[in-house]
């Protein structure tokens, strides 16, 4: 699995260094006012575009730099999910819970995550399972689910929803939070180092920030 993570991340890599280097190519000889045909111009704005949207992939879903991530959603902390996504970090539900509600259509998986979150750090978990019962993804689902019977003390319906978690990141989180309630912070510290290991570009962000916050939190209720 994480062998197959690794070739994916290197061959984006690869995609954006050779995109990049098309489009320079293309850049510099318009700088030169080299005569190219209609194909080759086109050719180069759609390297372009390719460009960027590989810059904008790389950063969220496949980067390990939490830096570069924390800046590009510093950047556009206008938008509400950028927004809502650093209120989260940051533990500011009551903001958290205003931007999710200005999340427009194309947005509707974000805000359910988010209200969940919010309403399990609130102690709402009915509100909360109401909510996580909606989520489409099925590894979101199943992994707020399995949050929320452990928060209930449902051992074995945690267990079997956690059998259902497929990405390890996620996998890992909630060993942390189960850890982390069971008072073995050593266990809990060693499955948290493996979630944030596990994971890249926003999620990373988000975890590595929320952890920081917490470990500084006089009523520190949860690991992340």
């Amino acid at each position: 699995m994480f062998q197959k993570e690794r070739k994916m991340c290197m061959r984006m890599k690869s995609l954006l260094f050779w995109v990049l280097i098309g489009a320079s190519i293309g850049v510099f000889l318009n700088v030169v006012h080299a005569q190219l045909p209609k194909s080759i111009e086109i050719g180069i704005i759609i390297l372009i575009v390719m460009g960027i949207g590989c810059y904008h992939m790389y950063i969220l879903f496949w980067t390990k730099n939490v830096n570069l991530v924390e800046g590009y959603v510093k950047k556009r902390i206008k938008h509400p999910y950028y927004a809502l996504t650093r209120a989260l970090v940051h533990k500011q539900f009551e903001q958290a819970e205003q931007y999710a509600e200005q999340l427009k259509k194309g947005y509707e998986e974000a805000k359910k995550l988010a209200l969940v979150h919010i309403y399990i750090e609130k102690g709402e978990l009915e509100e909360a399972e109401r909510v996580a019962n909606d989520i489409q993804n099925e590894t979101a689902r199943y992994y707020n689910q399995a949050l929320i019977a452990l928060l209930r003390g449902q051992e074995d319906r945690f267990e079997n929803l956690k059998q259902k978690v497929k990405k390890h990141p996620f996998c890992y989180v909630l060993e942390a939070e189960r850890a982390f309630r069971n008072g073995d912070q050593k266990e809990a510290e060693r499955y948290g180092n493996l979630a944030i290991s596990t994971s890249r570009g926003l999620q990373r962000y988000v975890l590595v920030r929320s952890l920081e916050h917490q470990q500084n939190h006089p009523n520190r209720q949860t690991f992340f």
